[in-house]
């Protein structure tokens, strides 16, 4: 097994490795030799393709067994999503679905076990309300958006929204706030004397709040700042009163600003930070009030929440009780941490937990526990999960099963092993049986793994980031569950690196145009300079045994597929797929089992395949659609293959002739 970082051009890859540590430096460079491919492109196969999995985007629970949730079905483009509702009744384990139709499911909420509304959006169209009185079963369609903040209901027909509306170039937000009095079905709007809203929270029909900002014209142009307030009303928003004043904030970098009240004299509210953010993040200022918001308290000064808390960019507040509160934390595109905050003291003191592990997508409190979809980090590289979180930060993944969501490949037993679940990445899985279950044998130790291979099902080898620059070995004797260190540095990744049984191991140093490879046979103790890649940009590497190695290579605006049968010393062309289109991104994935069997992907950001089952004489051209783009490819024995895509994982058990989505 092999796995790399996340995927980029091989031929971009930093692969010098350290030459302190090479035993010699043996064997000149030895160039590809000319001739003629071996191998050609019998046949195309249309390859069956099951529905991806559902990727959730929001949830709500009524209870520790009993939820809800939404969720998206894409394909290539952004007009090919589906939305899809989903009922629970025994804690997330299972689901019920119901397709929405098209479009991207932005909120859910539910009254009871039967009364609900779904908040879908569509690209370029309004955002479509959905109500249902049974439980999900049937849904009617009733009023068209857009919402800037999801629409909220405190009885069947009473509820309220923060609705954008268009408003003068630079304000804060533009919106407005609106009342529904029919479930839905008719908004009105609201004054809420001057101030634009950003958050609304009402408790009844007639009493409410709201925390917004007041920009003018001339300061929007001018690019001055926006007055922050917190407002109350007693008479279903008829008029306002002011409860405070919350200074200033430059426009469009206010932070977050939301309310939470749990009755007419206890809440809280999350303040936007008024010196602005940092690339680390926007921890807000948290106050609370217990009069209503006649007067509030100071619990957390805004980046002053003490040494054990890392800033990240907030939710709201969620308050089950005067002394339980839970907030969720996202990274954002800076070094801002991640994970969920929760106090048992009002909002006195925080614990941080998963930190740098996932972003709550939705987080969602249920009792003493929450509910939350957990993103894994870094963004975007795998899907999305349903987890369970105790107020002692015990996680528990409740949906989808386990599967990886980082990179995997297999050992020479066949055994599949993948890295990653959504709330951790450094979760070691492995599969017995080709990819269809998995269970979690540990996580691994140091730094963000780098490389994972596993010559056989106990012993293993891991490249991990050491704090000091470079890579450090790991070794385990009982298939990942303890690691030790091997204490064998290496001063920089290299991009290609496998162990086999009896410590030979191979790794390739790729640099712009050209590659050397080495080999080890001592378990990676010491390295020698073995051989040279084939001349041009290297894609991608794989070695099948330590001595046969294929390289996909651009030379002459064409791609190539070499191979090696002596570990690397000499090059051969086996297939000239087709000559590369100009739209096409630089980089694949490969992986070729010593079976025979093989993947090779023509271009990134395509699911434009190759499949062979004889070790390269023969080819098989298969298009399975640009959302089943692999990121990562793995194949065990003569007809099981895994690829890594950004809908969900990818098996076949046939050699490529069906394929489905691992749930």
């Amino acid at each position: 097994m092999e796995v790399r970082r996340p995927r980029r051009p091989v031929a971009t890859a930093v692969g010098l490795l350290a030459a302190a540590l090479l035993a010699s430096s043996c064997g000149a460079r030895q160039p590809a030799r000319p001739g003629a491919a071996s191998g050609r492109i019998v046949a195309t196969s249309r390859a069956r393709l099951g529905p991806a999995p559902w990727s959730l985007t929001d949830l709500d629970f009524l209870s520790e067994q009993q939820g809800f949730v939404v969720a998206e079905r894409c394909g290539p483009l952004p007009t090919d999503c589906q939305a899809g509702f989903g009922s629970t009744t025994d804690g997330g384990t299972t689901f019920h679905w119901t397709r929405l139709g098209q479009g991207f499911p932005a909120a859910v909420q539910f009254l009871d076990p039967q009364r609900g509304w779904v908040l879908i959006g569509r690209p370029g169209q309004p955002q479509r309300l959905l109500g249902t009185s049974d439980g999900g079963r049937r849904w009617t369609r009733l009023a068209a958006g857009p919402f800037a903040v999801a629409p909220h209901f405190l009885t069947p027909a009473f509820g309220y929204a923060v609705a954008a509306k268009d408003g003068a170039a630079g304000e804060v937000s533009a919106s407005m706030l609106e009342l529904t009095a029919d479930g839905g079905r008719t908004w009105r709007p609201v004054s809420t004397g001057g101030y634009t809203p950003a958050d609304a929270d009402f408790l009844d029909p007639e009493h409410g709040y709201v925390a917004g900002w007041r920009c003018t014209a001339a300061q929007s142009a001018g690019g001055a700042s926006c007055q922050g307030a917190i407002l109350g009303t007693s008479d279903g928003g008829l008029s306002w009163h002011l409860l405070q004043a919350v200074g200033t904030s430059d426009v469009g970098n206010t932070g977050t600003f939301a309310l939470d009240f749990l009755s007419r004299t206890t809440g809280f509210a999350a303040l936007p930070n008024l010196q602005g953010c940092t690339m680390g993040g926007c921890l807000p200022g948290l106050e609370a009030t217990g009069d209503g918001g006649k007067t509030w308290r100071t619990l957390q000064p805004a980046y002053r929440w003490g040494a054990a808390i890392q800033a990240g960019w907030p939710s709201g507040p969620f308050f089950t009780s005067p002394l339980l509160g839970w907030l969720g934390l996202s990274p954002g595109a800076g070094p801002g941490a991640g994970g969920v905050l929760v106090t048992t003291d009002g909002g006195k003191s925080f614990r941080q937990y998963f930190a740098r592990q996932f972003t709550p997508g939705s987080l969602d409190p249920v009792g003493s526990m929450a509910y939350a979809i957990a993103q894994p980090l870094p963004s975007g590289s795998g899907g999305s999960a349903l987890v369970r979180i105790s107020l002692q930060g015990v996680l528990q993944q409740v949906w989808p099963s386990r599967v990886p969501n980082g990179g995997f490949g297999a050992d020479q037993g066949g055994v599949l092993s993948g890295l990653g679940l959504p709330q951790d990445a450094r979760a070691l899985l492995v599969s017995p049986d080709g990819g269809r279950t998995w269970s979690i044998r540990g996580d691994l130790p140091g730094g963000p793994p780098w490389l994972v291979s596993f010559p056989d099902s106990l012993h293993g080898y891991l490249l991990a980031e050491s704090p000091s620059g470079g890579a450090l070995l790991y070794e385990t004797e009982d298939a990942g569950r303890r690691w030790r260190p091997a204490g064998r540095v290496l001063a920089q990744e290299p991009g290609y690196a496998r162990f086999f049984a009896g410590g030979t191991a191979v790794a390739v140093d790729v640099r712009e145009t050209s590659g050397t490879v080495w080999r080890s046979t001592d378990g990676g103790r010491t390295w020698r300079a073995y051989g040279s890649l084939p001349s041009g940009y290297a894609w991608a590497l794989a070695f099948s045994s330590a001595e046969r190695g294929y390289a996909y290579v651009e030379r002459g605006g064409s791609a190539v597929l070499y191979g090696t049968r002596d570990g690397g010393r000499h090059w051969l062309p086996v297939l000239r797929p087709s000559r590369i289109p100009e739209q096409a991104s630089p980089g694949a994935e490969m992986a070729i089992d010593r079976s025979g069997f093989g993947v090779l992907q023509r271009y990134a950001g395509t699911g434009q395949l190759l499949l062979t089952r004889d070790g390269g004489r023969t080819w098989y051209a298969l298009n399975l659609g640009q959302a089943a783009a692999p990121s990562a490819i793995a194949v065990a024995g003569k007809a099981v293959a895994l690829i890594q895509t950004t809908s969900g994982l990818l098996r076949t058990s046939d050699g490529g002739r069906s394929w489905a989505y691992l749930q």
